[in-house]
C-alpha cells in the first residue's frame, strides 16, 4: 500500500519560516512512525539540517545547490522511483523536473496563498501541479484559494491542518513582569506579517507605564520598522531583539503576543502560543490564521486594522479583568484533539494511501464551501 512506501520531503532553504521548522517536525513523526524518510533541502539548507539534526535527522538530510542543483534533483528523483514525492512550496525548476521525472506519487503541500500576479512561469507551474499531482492544504481558507486559482481540482485536494510537537504549555515564568504586560511580536518582520499595526498598537498603548512591547525575529522590513518606531516615539519603548535560537526562552517574557498577519495561511504562531501559556490578540478576517483562531478561547480576535479594540483588550488584560488561565487550559485540549503532530502525520498518511485509490476525499465539501 502507498502508506509503506518511501517519502522523500523536499523543501527549500529560504526563505526561513514556518515551513521549514515544521517539515522536519512532521519528517520526525513520520519515522517515529516507522517510516522511510528522506528530507532534501533545495539550497545550503544549513538552518534546515539544524533543526533536522536536533531532531535525530541528520543521516536522512540532504541539500542541494548550485549550478548542479538541477541534476542532481533529477538523479534523486530517479533513484527515488517508487517513493512518494512530497514537496512544499518547491520553484519551478523543481516541479518541472518533479514532472519530467513522471511520479505518479507527488504530493504538492500547500502552505502559502496562491500569488495573484501570473508570470508564464507561475502558469506553468500550475499547470503541472494540477496534472501530475495530488494536494494537501493547510487549511480551508488555503484549500479554496488553491481550487480557485486553478493549482489543484476539488476531487485531488484534502486539507491537513499543521501540528505542534505535544501539548503541554509551560508554567508561567518568572521573566514575566509581575506588575505590568509585556506584548510581544514573533515571526518574520515584514509588512505582510503585521510589523507596522504591531508598532501602531505599540503608540497607542506607549503612554500607559506597565506596558512593555518585544520584537522577536528578523526580515527585510527590520531597519524600516526600527525607523517606525522612532517616528511613532517609541524606539525606547520596543526592544527589537532579532534572530533568537532560544524561541522558548523569548516566549517566557512574554504576556500576550500579537499575531496581525494581514493573511495568514495557518498560524502555527497561535499554537505555539498555547503551548507557552501565552493568550494572542489578531485579526478577524478571512485566513487559515483566523481559522484556526477562531477555535482557541485564548484568541482574542478584532475587525482589521481596529487597534483601538486590541488596545482596549490588552488593558483589560492588564488590570486583570480579564483572565486567560481558564481559556488557556481549554485550549490545552483542542491541541491534542485537533492540532498534534501526530495527527498531522495520520491525515497526511491517509492522503498518501488515496494515491492508489480514487475515491473523494471528505474534506472536498468542506473545502469547496463555508470554512468550518
Amino acid at each position: 500500500m502507498s502508506s509503506d512506501r518511501p517519502i522523500l520531503h523536499i523543501v527549500p532553504s529560504e526563505p526561513w519560516g514556518g515551513i521549514q521548522a515544521l517539515v522536519p517536525m512532521l519528517a520526525r513523526e513520520q519515522v517515529a512512525q516507522g517510516r522511510q524518510v528522506t528530507l532534501l533541502c533545495l539550497g545550503r539548507g544549513t538552518r534546515v539540517r539544524t533543526v533536522a539534526t536536533d531532531y535525530g535527522l541528520g543521516d536522512v538530510t540532504r541539500s542541494i545547490s548550485g549550478a548542479l542543483a538541477p541534476l542532481r534533483l533529477l538523479l534523486t528523483l530517479f533513484g527515488a522511483r517508487g517513493a512518494i514525492i512530497h514537496t512544499h512550496c518547491e520553484p519551478i525548476w523543481a516541479a518541472s523536473l518533479i514532472a519530467l521525472s513522471g511520479t505518479s506519487r507527488w504530493i504538492e503541500h500547500a502552505h502559502v496563498y496562491p500569488d495573484d500576479e501570473l508570470t508564464w512561469k507561475k502558469r506553468l507551474s500550475r499547470r503541472l501541479q494540477r496534472f501530475a499531482a495530488r494536494h494537501i492544504a493547510i487549511s480551508h481558507s488555503i484549500g479554496r484559494a488553491v481550487i480557485a486559482s486553478g493549482i489543484a481540482r476539488a476531487d485531488t485536494l484534502d486539507v491537513v491542518y499543521n501540528g505542534v510537537a505535544g501539548a503541554k504549555v509551560a508554567a508561567s515564568s518568572d521573566c514575566r513582569a509581575a506588575d505590568g504586560l509585556t506584548v510581544g511580536f514573533i515571526g518574520r518582520v515584514v509588512a505582510e506579517k503585521g510589523i507596522f499595526d504591531f508598532l501602531d498598537l505599540a503608540a497607542t498603548l506607549a503612554p500607559d507605564p506597565r506596558m512593555a512591547f518585544a520584537v522577536y525575529g528578523d526580515g527585510t522590513d527590520l531597519a524600516e520598522a526600527r525607523a517606525r518606531a522612532a517616528v511613532l516615539g517609541i524606539a525606547d519603548r520596543v526592544v527589537f531583539h532579532g534572530y533568537v535560537e532560544d524561541i522558548a526562552a523569548a516566549w517566557d517574557t512574554l504576556d500576550l503576543v500579537a499575531i496581525f498577519s494581514h493573511r495568514e495561511p495557518f498560524g502555527l504562531v497561535f499554537l505555539e502560543a498555547v503551548q507557552r501559556g501565552v493568550p494572542s490578540i489578531s485579526y478577524e478576517n478571512d485566513s487559515g490564521g483566523s481559522e484556526v483562531a477562531a477555535v482557541l478561547q485564548s484568541a482574542y480576535r478584532v475587525p482589521p486594522g481596529d487597534i483601538a479594540a486590541a488596545a482596549g483588550i490588552i488593558r483589560d488584560l492588564a488590570d486583570a479583568s480579564a483572565d486567560p488561565a481558564e481559556a488557556l487550559a481549554l485550549d490545552r485540549a483542542t491541541l491534542v484533539a485537533r492540532f498534534d503532530i501526530a495527527t498531522m502525520a495520520r491525515g497526511v498518511d491517509a492522503v498518501y494511501r488515496r494515491l492508489d485509490h480514487t475515491q473523494r476525499p471528505a474534506d472536498v465539501a468542506a473545502v469547496s464551501g463555508t470554512s468550518q
